[in-house]
């Protein structure tokens, strides 16, 4: 009788074991910038010692970190010396050394500053992410490389998914052989989706470099470019490059059982710009679910702030979430009032673009 009651109560736990669901939360965050203002900042941050970029992220870092894949935009190269800004970008290694440390998993690198300092600046990037054991896509040294490791193929929590990743340019810079950085060619991504079926995937997410700098609402050629990944098996379509945050929407697929969520633009993650709009951005948040097949339970976005004050003669940065007066993080600064309105603004500029759209609060 024992064993008969052990082996029908193992069978029972085996079974309500491959019963649950299996979820993945997933969240992405849009342009990592490297103005030379944002250098001059982690200098002085690193007190005398290199660069630290970590305090930047220390108020939205337990947000990052609990996501099981964190995805961002990196919007600058990894040259090495000398550090540069706008309009060729290389920063210092310690920024995507914060990045990591404050969570992020995955790093798309195809976007209009990929070439900003030409062969040995692609190539170093791309070795610098590596050694770091940080999964990249969207730019590689060679036709060998980019065979091996695109489309990217992350499994998690029991979930496949292929990323793709495109930009529209590359500020007219020409990559030297054997150097190849993605284009958005509708023909190329079709294969580039064709071979990422022949894999399985349990979902397919393409991060777009795509719109125009400083418009609000996103662009025919944005809409029909989202409306081809949709009908070719993209599942979720994330956009980047405008710098400002553009609108969300769904765009059904005739032979899909759900219709493809599409950010337009994250606008800023990380940078100096302060005029409206640009001096913040959000990450926009996904959940998925697998129970014989994969789709999205869940979505919404965090609002964020880039605060830049005055320290010591010198500026310094924190991404602050949206919080009331005497909330933390907010009550640890003394906001300037002019200040203070500009951060209010960008919130309710934000929540007015996405109004369709959920807002995540960080616990």
């Amino acid at each position: 009788m024992f064993k008969k009651t052990s082996i029908f109560a193992f069978f029972l736990l085996l079974s309500s074991v491959f019963a649950q669901d299996t979820t993945l939360r997933l969240i992405f965050a849009g342009d990592l910038m490297g103005h030379m203002t944002q250098v001059g900042a982690a200098k002085r941050e690193a007190k005398g010692k290199g660069y630290d970029y970590k305090p930047v992220f220390k108020h939205l870092k337990p947000y990052f970190s609990s996501a099981d894949l964190a995805v961002i935009n990196l919007e600058h190269t990894l040259a090495g010396e000398p550090y540069s800004g706008y309009p060729q970008f290389s920063s210092p290694d310690e920024s995507i050394f914060a990045i990591k440390d404050a969570g992020f998993d995955l790093i798309a690198t195809a976007n209009n500053h990929s070439l900003d300092r030409g062969k040995q600046g692609l190539e170093r990037t791309i070795s610098v992410l590596d050694s770091m054991e940080l999964k990249h896509f969207g730019m590689y040294k060679d036709t060998a490389e980019k065979k091996l490791r695109y489309p990217l193929f992350i499994e998690k929590n029991g979930i496949t998914i292929a990323f793709l990743n495109y930009t529209y340019g590359t500020n007219m810079l020409v990559e030297e052989a054997p150097n190849i950085v993605n284009r958005i060619d509708t023909a190329q991504i079709a294969e580039d989706i064709r071979k990422a079926k022949l894999r399985f995937p349990d979902f397919i997410i393409a991060f777009m470099h795509w719109g125009n700098e400083y418009e609000n609402k996103e662009n025919e050629e944005q809409r029909e470019l989202a409306k081809f990944l949709a009908l070719k098996g993209v599942n979720l379509i994330i956009g980047s490059h405008p710098h400002v945050v553009q609108p969300f929407d769904k765009i059904f697929a005739p032979g899909y059982n759900d219709s493809v969520p599409v950010i337009y633009s994250l606008g800023n993650f990380f940078s100096n710009q302060r005029d409206r709009y640009t001096n913040g951005g959000i990450v926009f948040e996904v959940s998925l679910q697998k129970d014989g097949r994969t789709r999205v339970i869940d979505y919404g976005y965090m609002p964020f702030w880039v605060y830049r004050y005055n320290k010591n003669g010198g500026y310094v940065f924190r991404l602050l979430p949206e919080c009331k007066k005497n909330a933390v993080p907010c009550k640890e600064y003394k906001m300037k009032p002019e200040d203070r309105k500009a951060m209010e603004l960008f919130f309710q500029d934000t929540q007015k673009t996405l109004q369709n759209l959920p807002i995540k609060k960080i616990n």
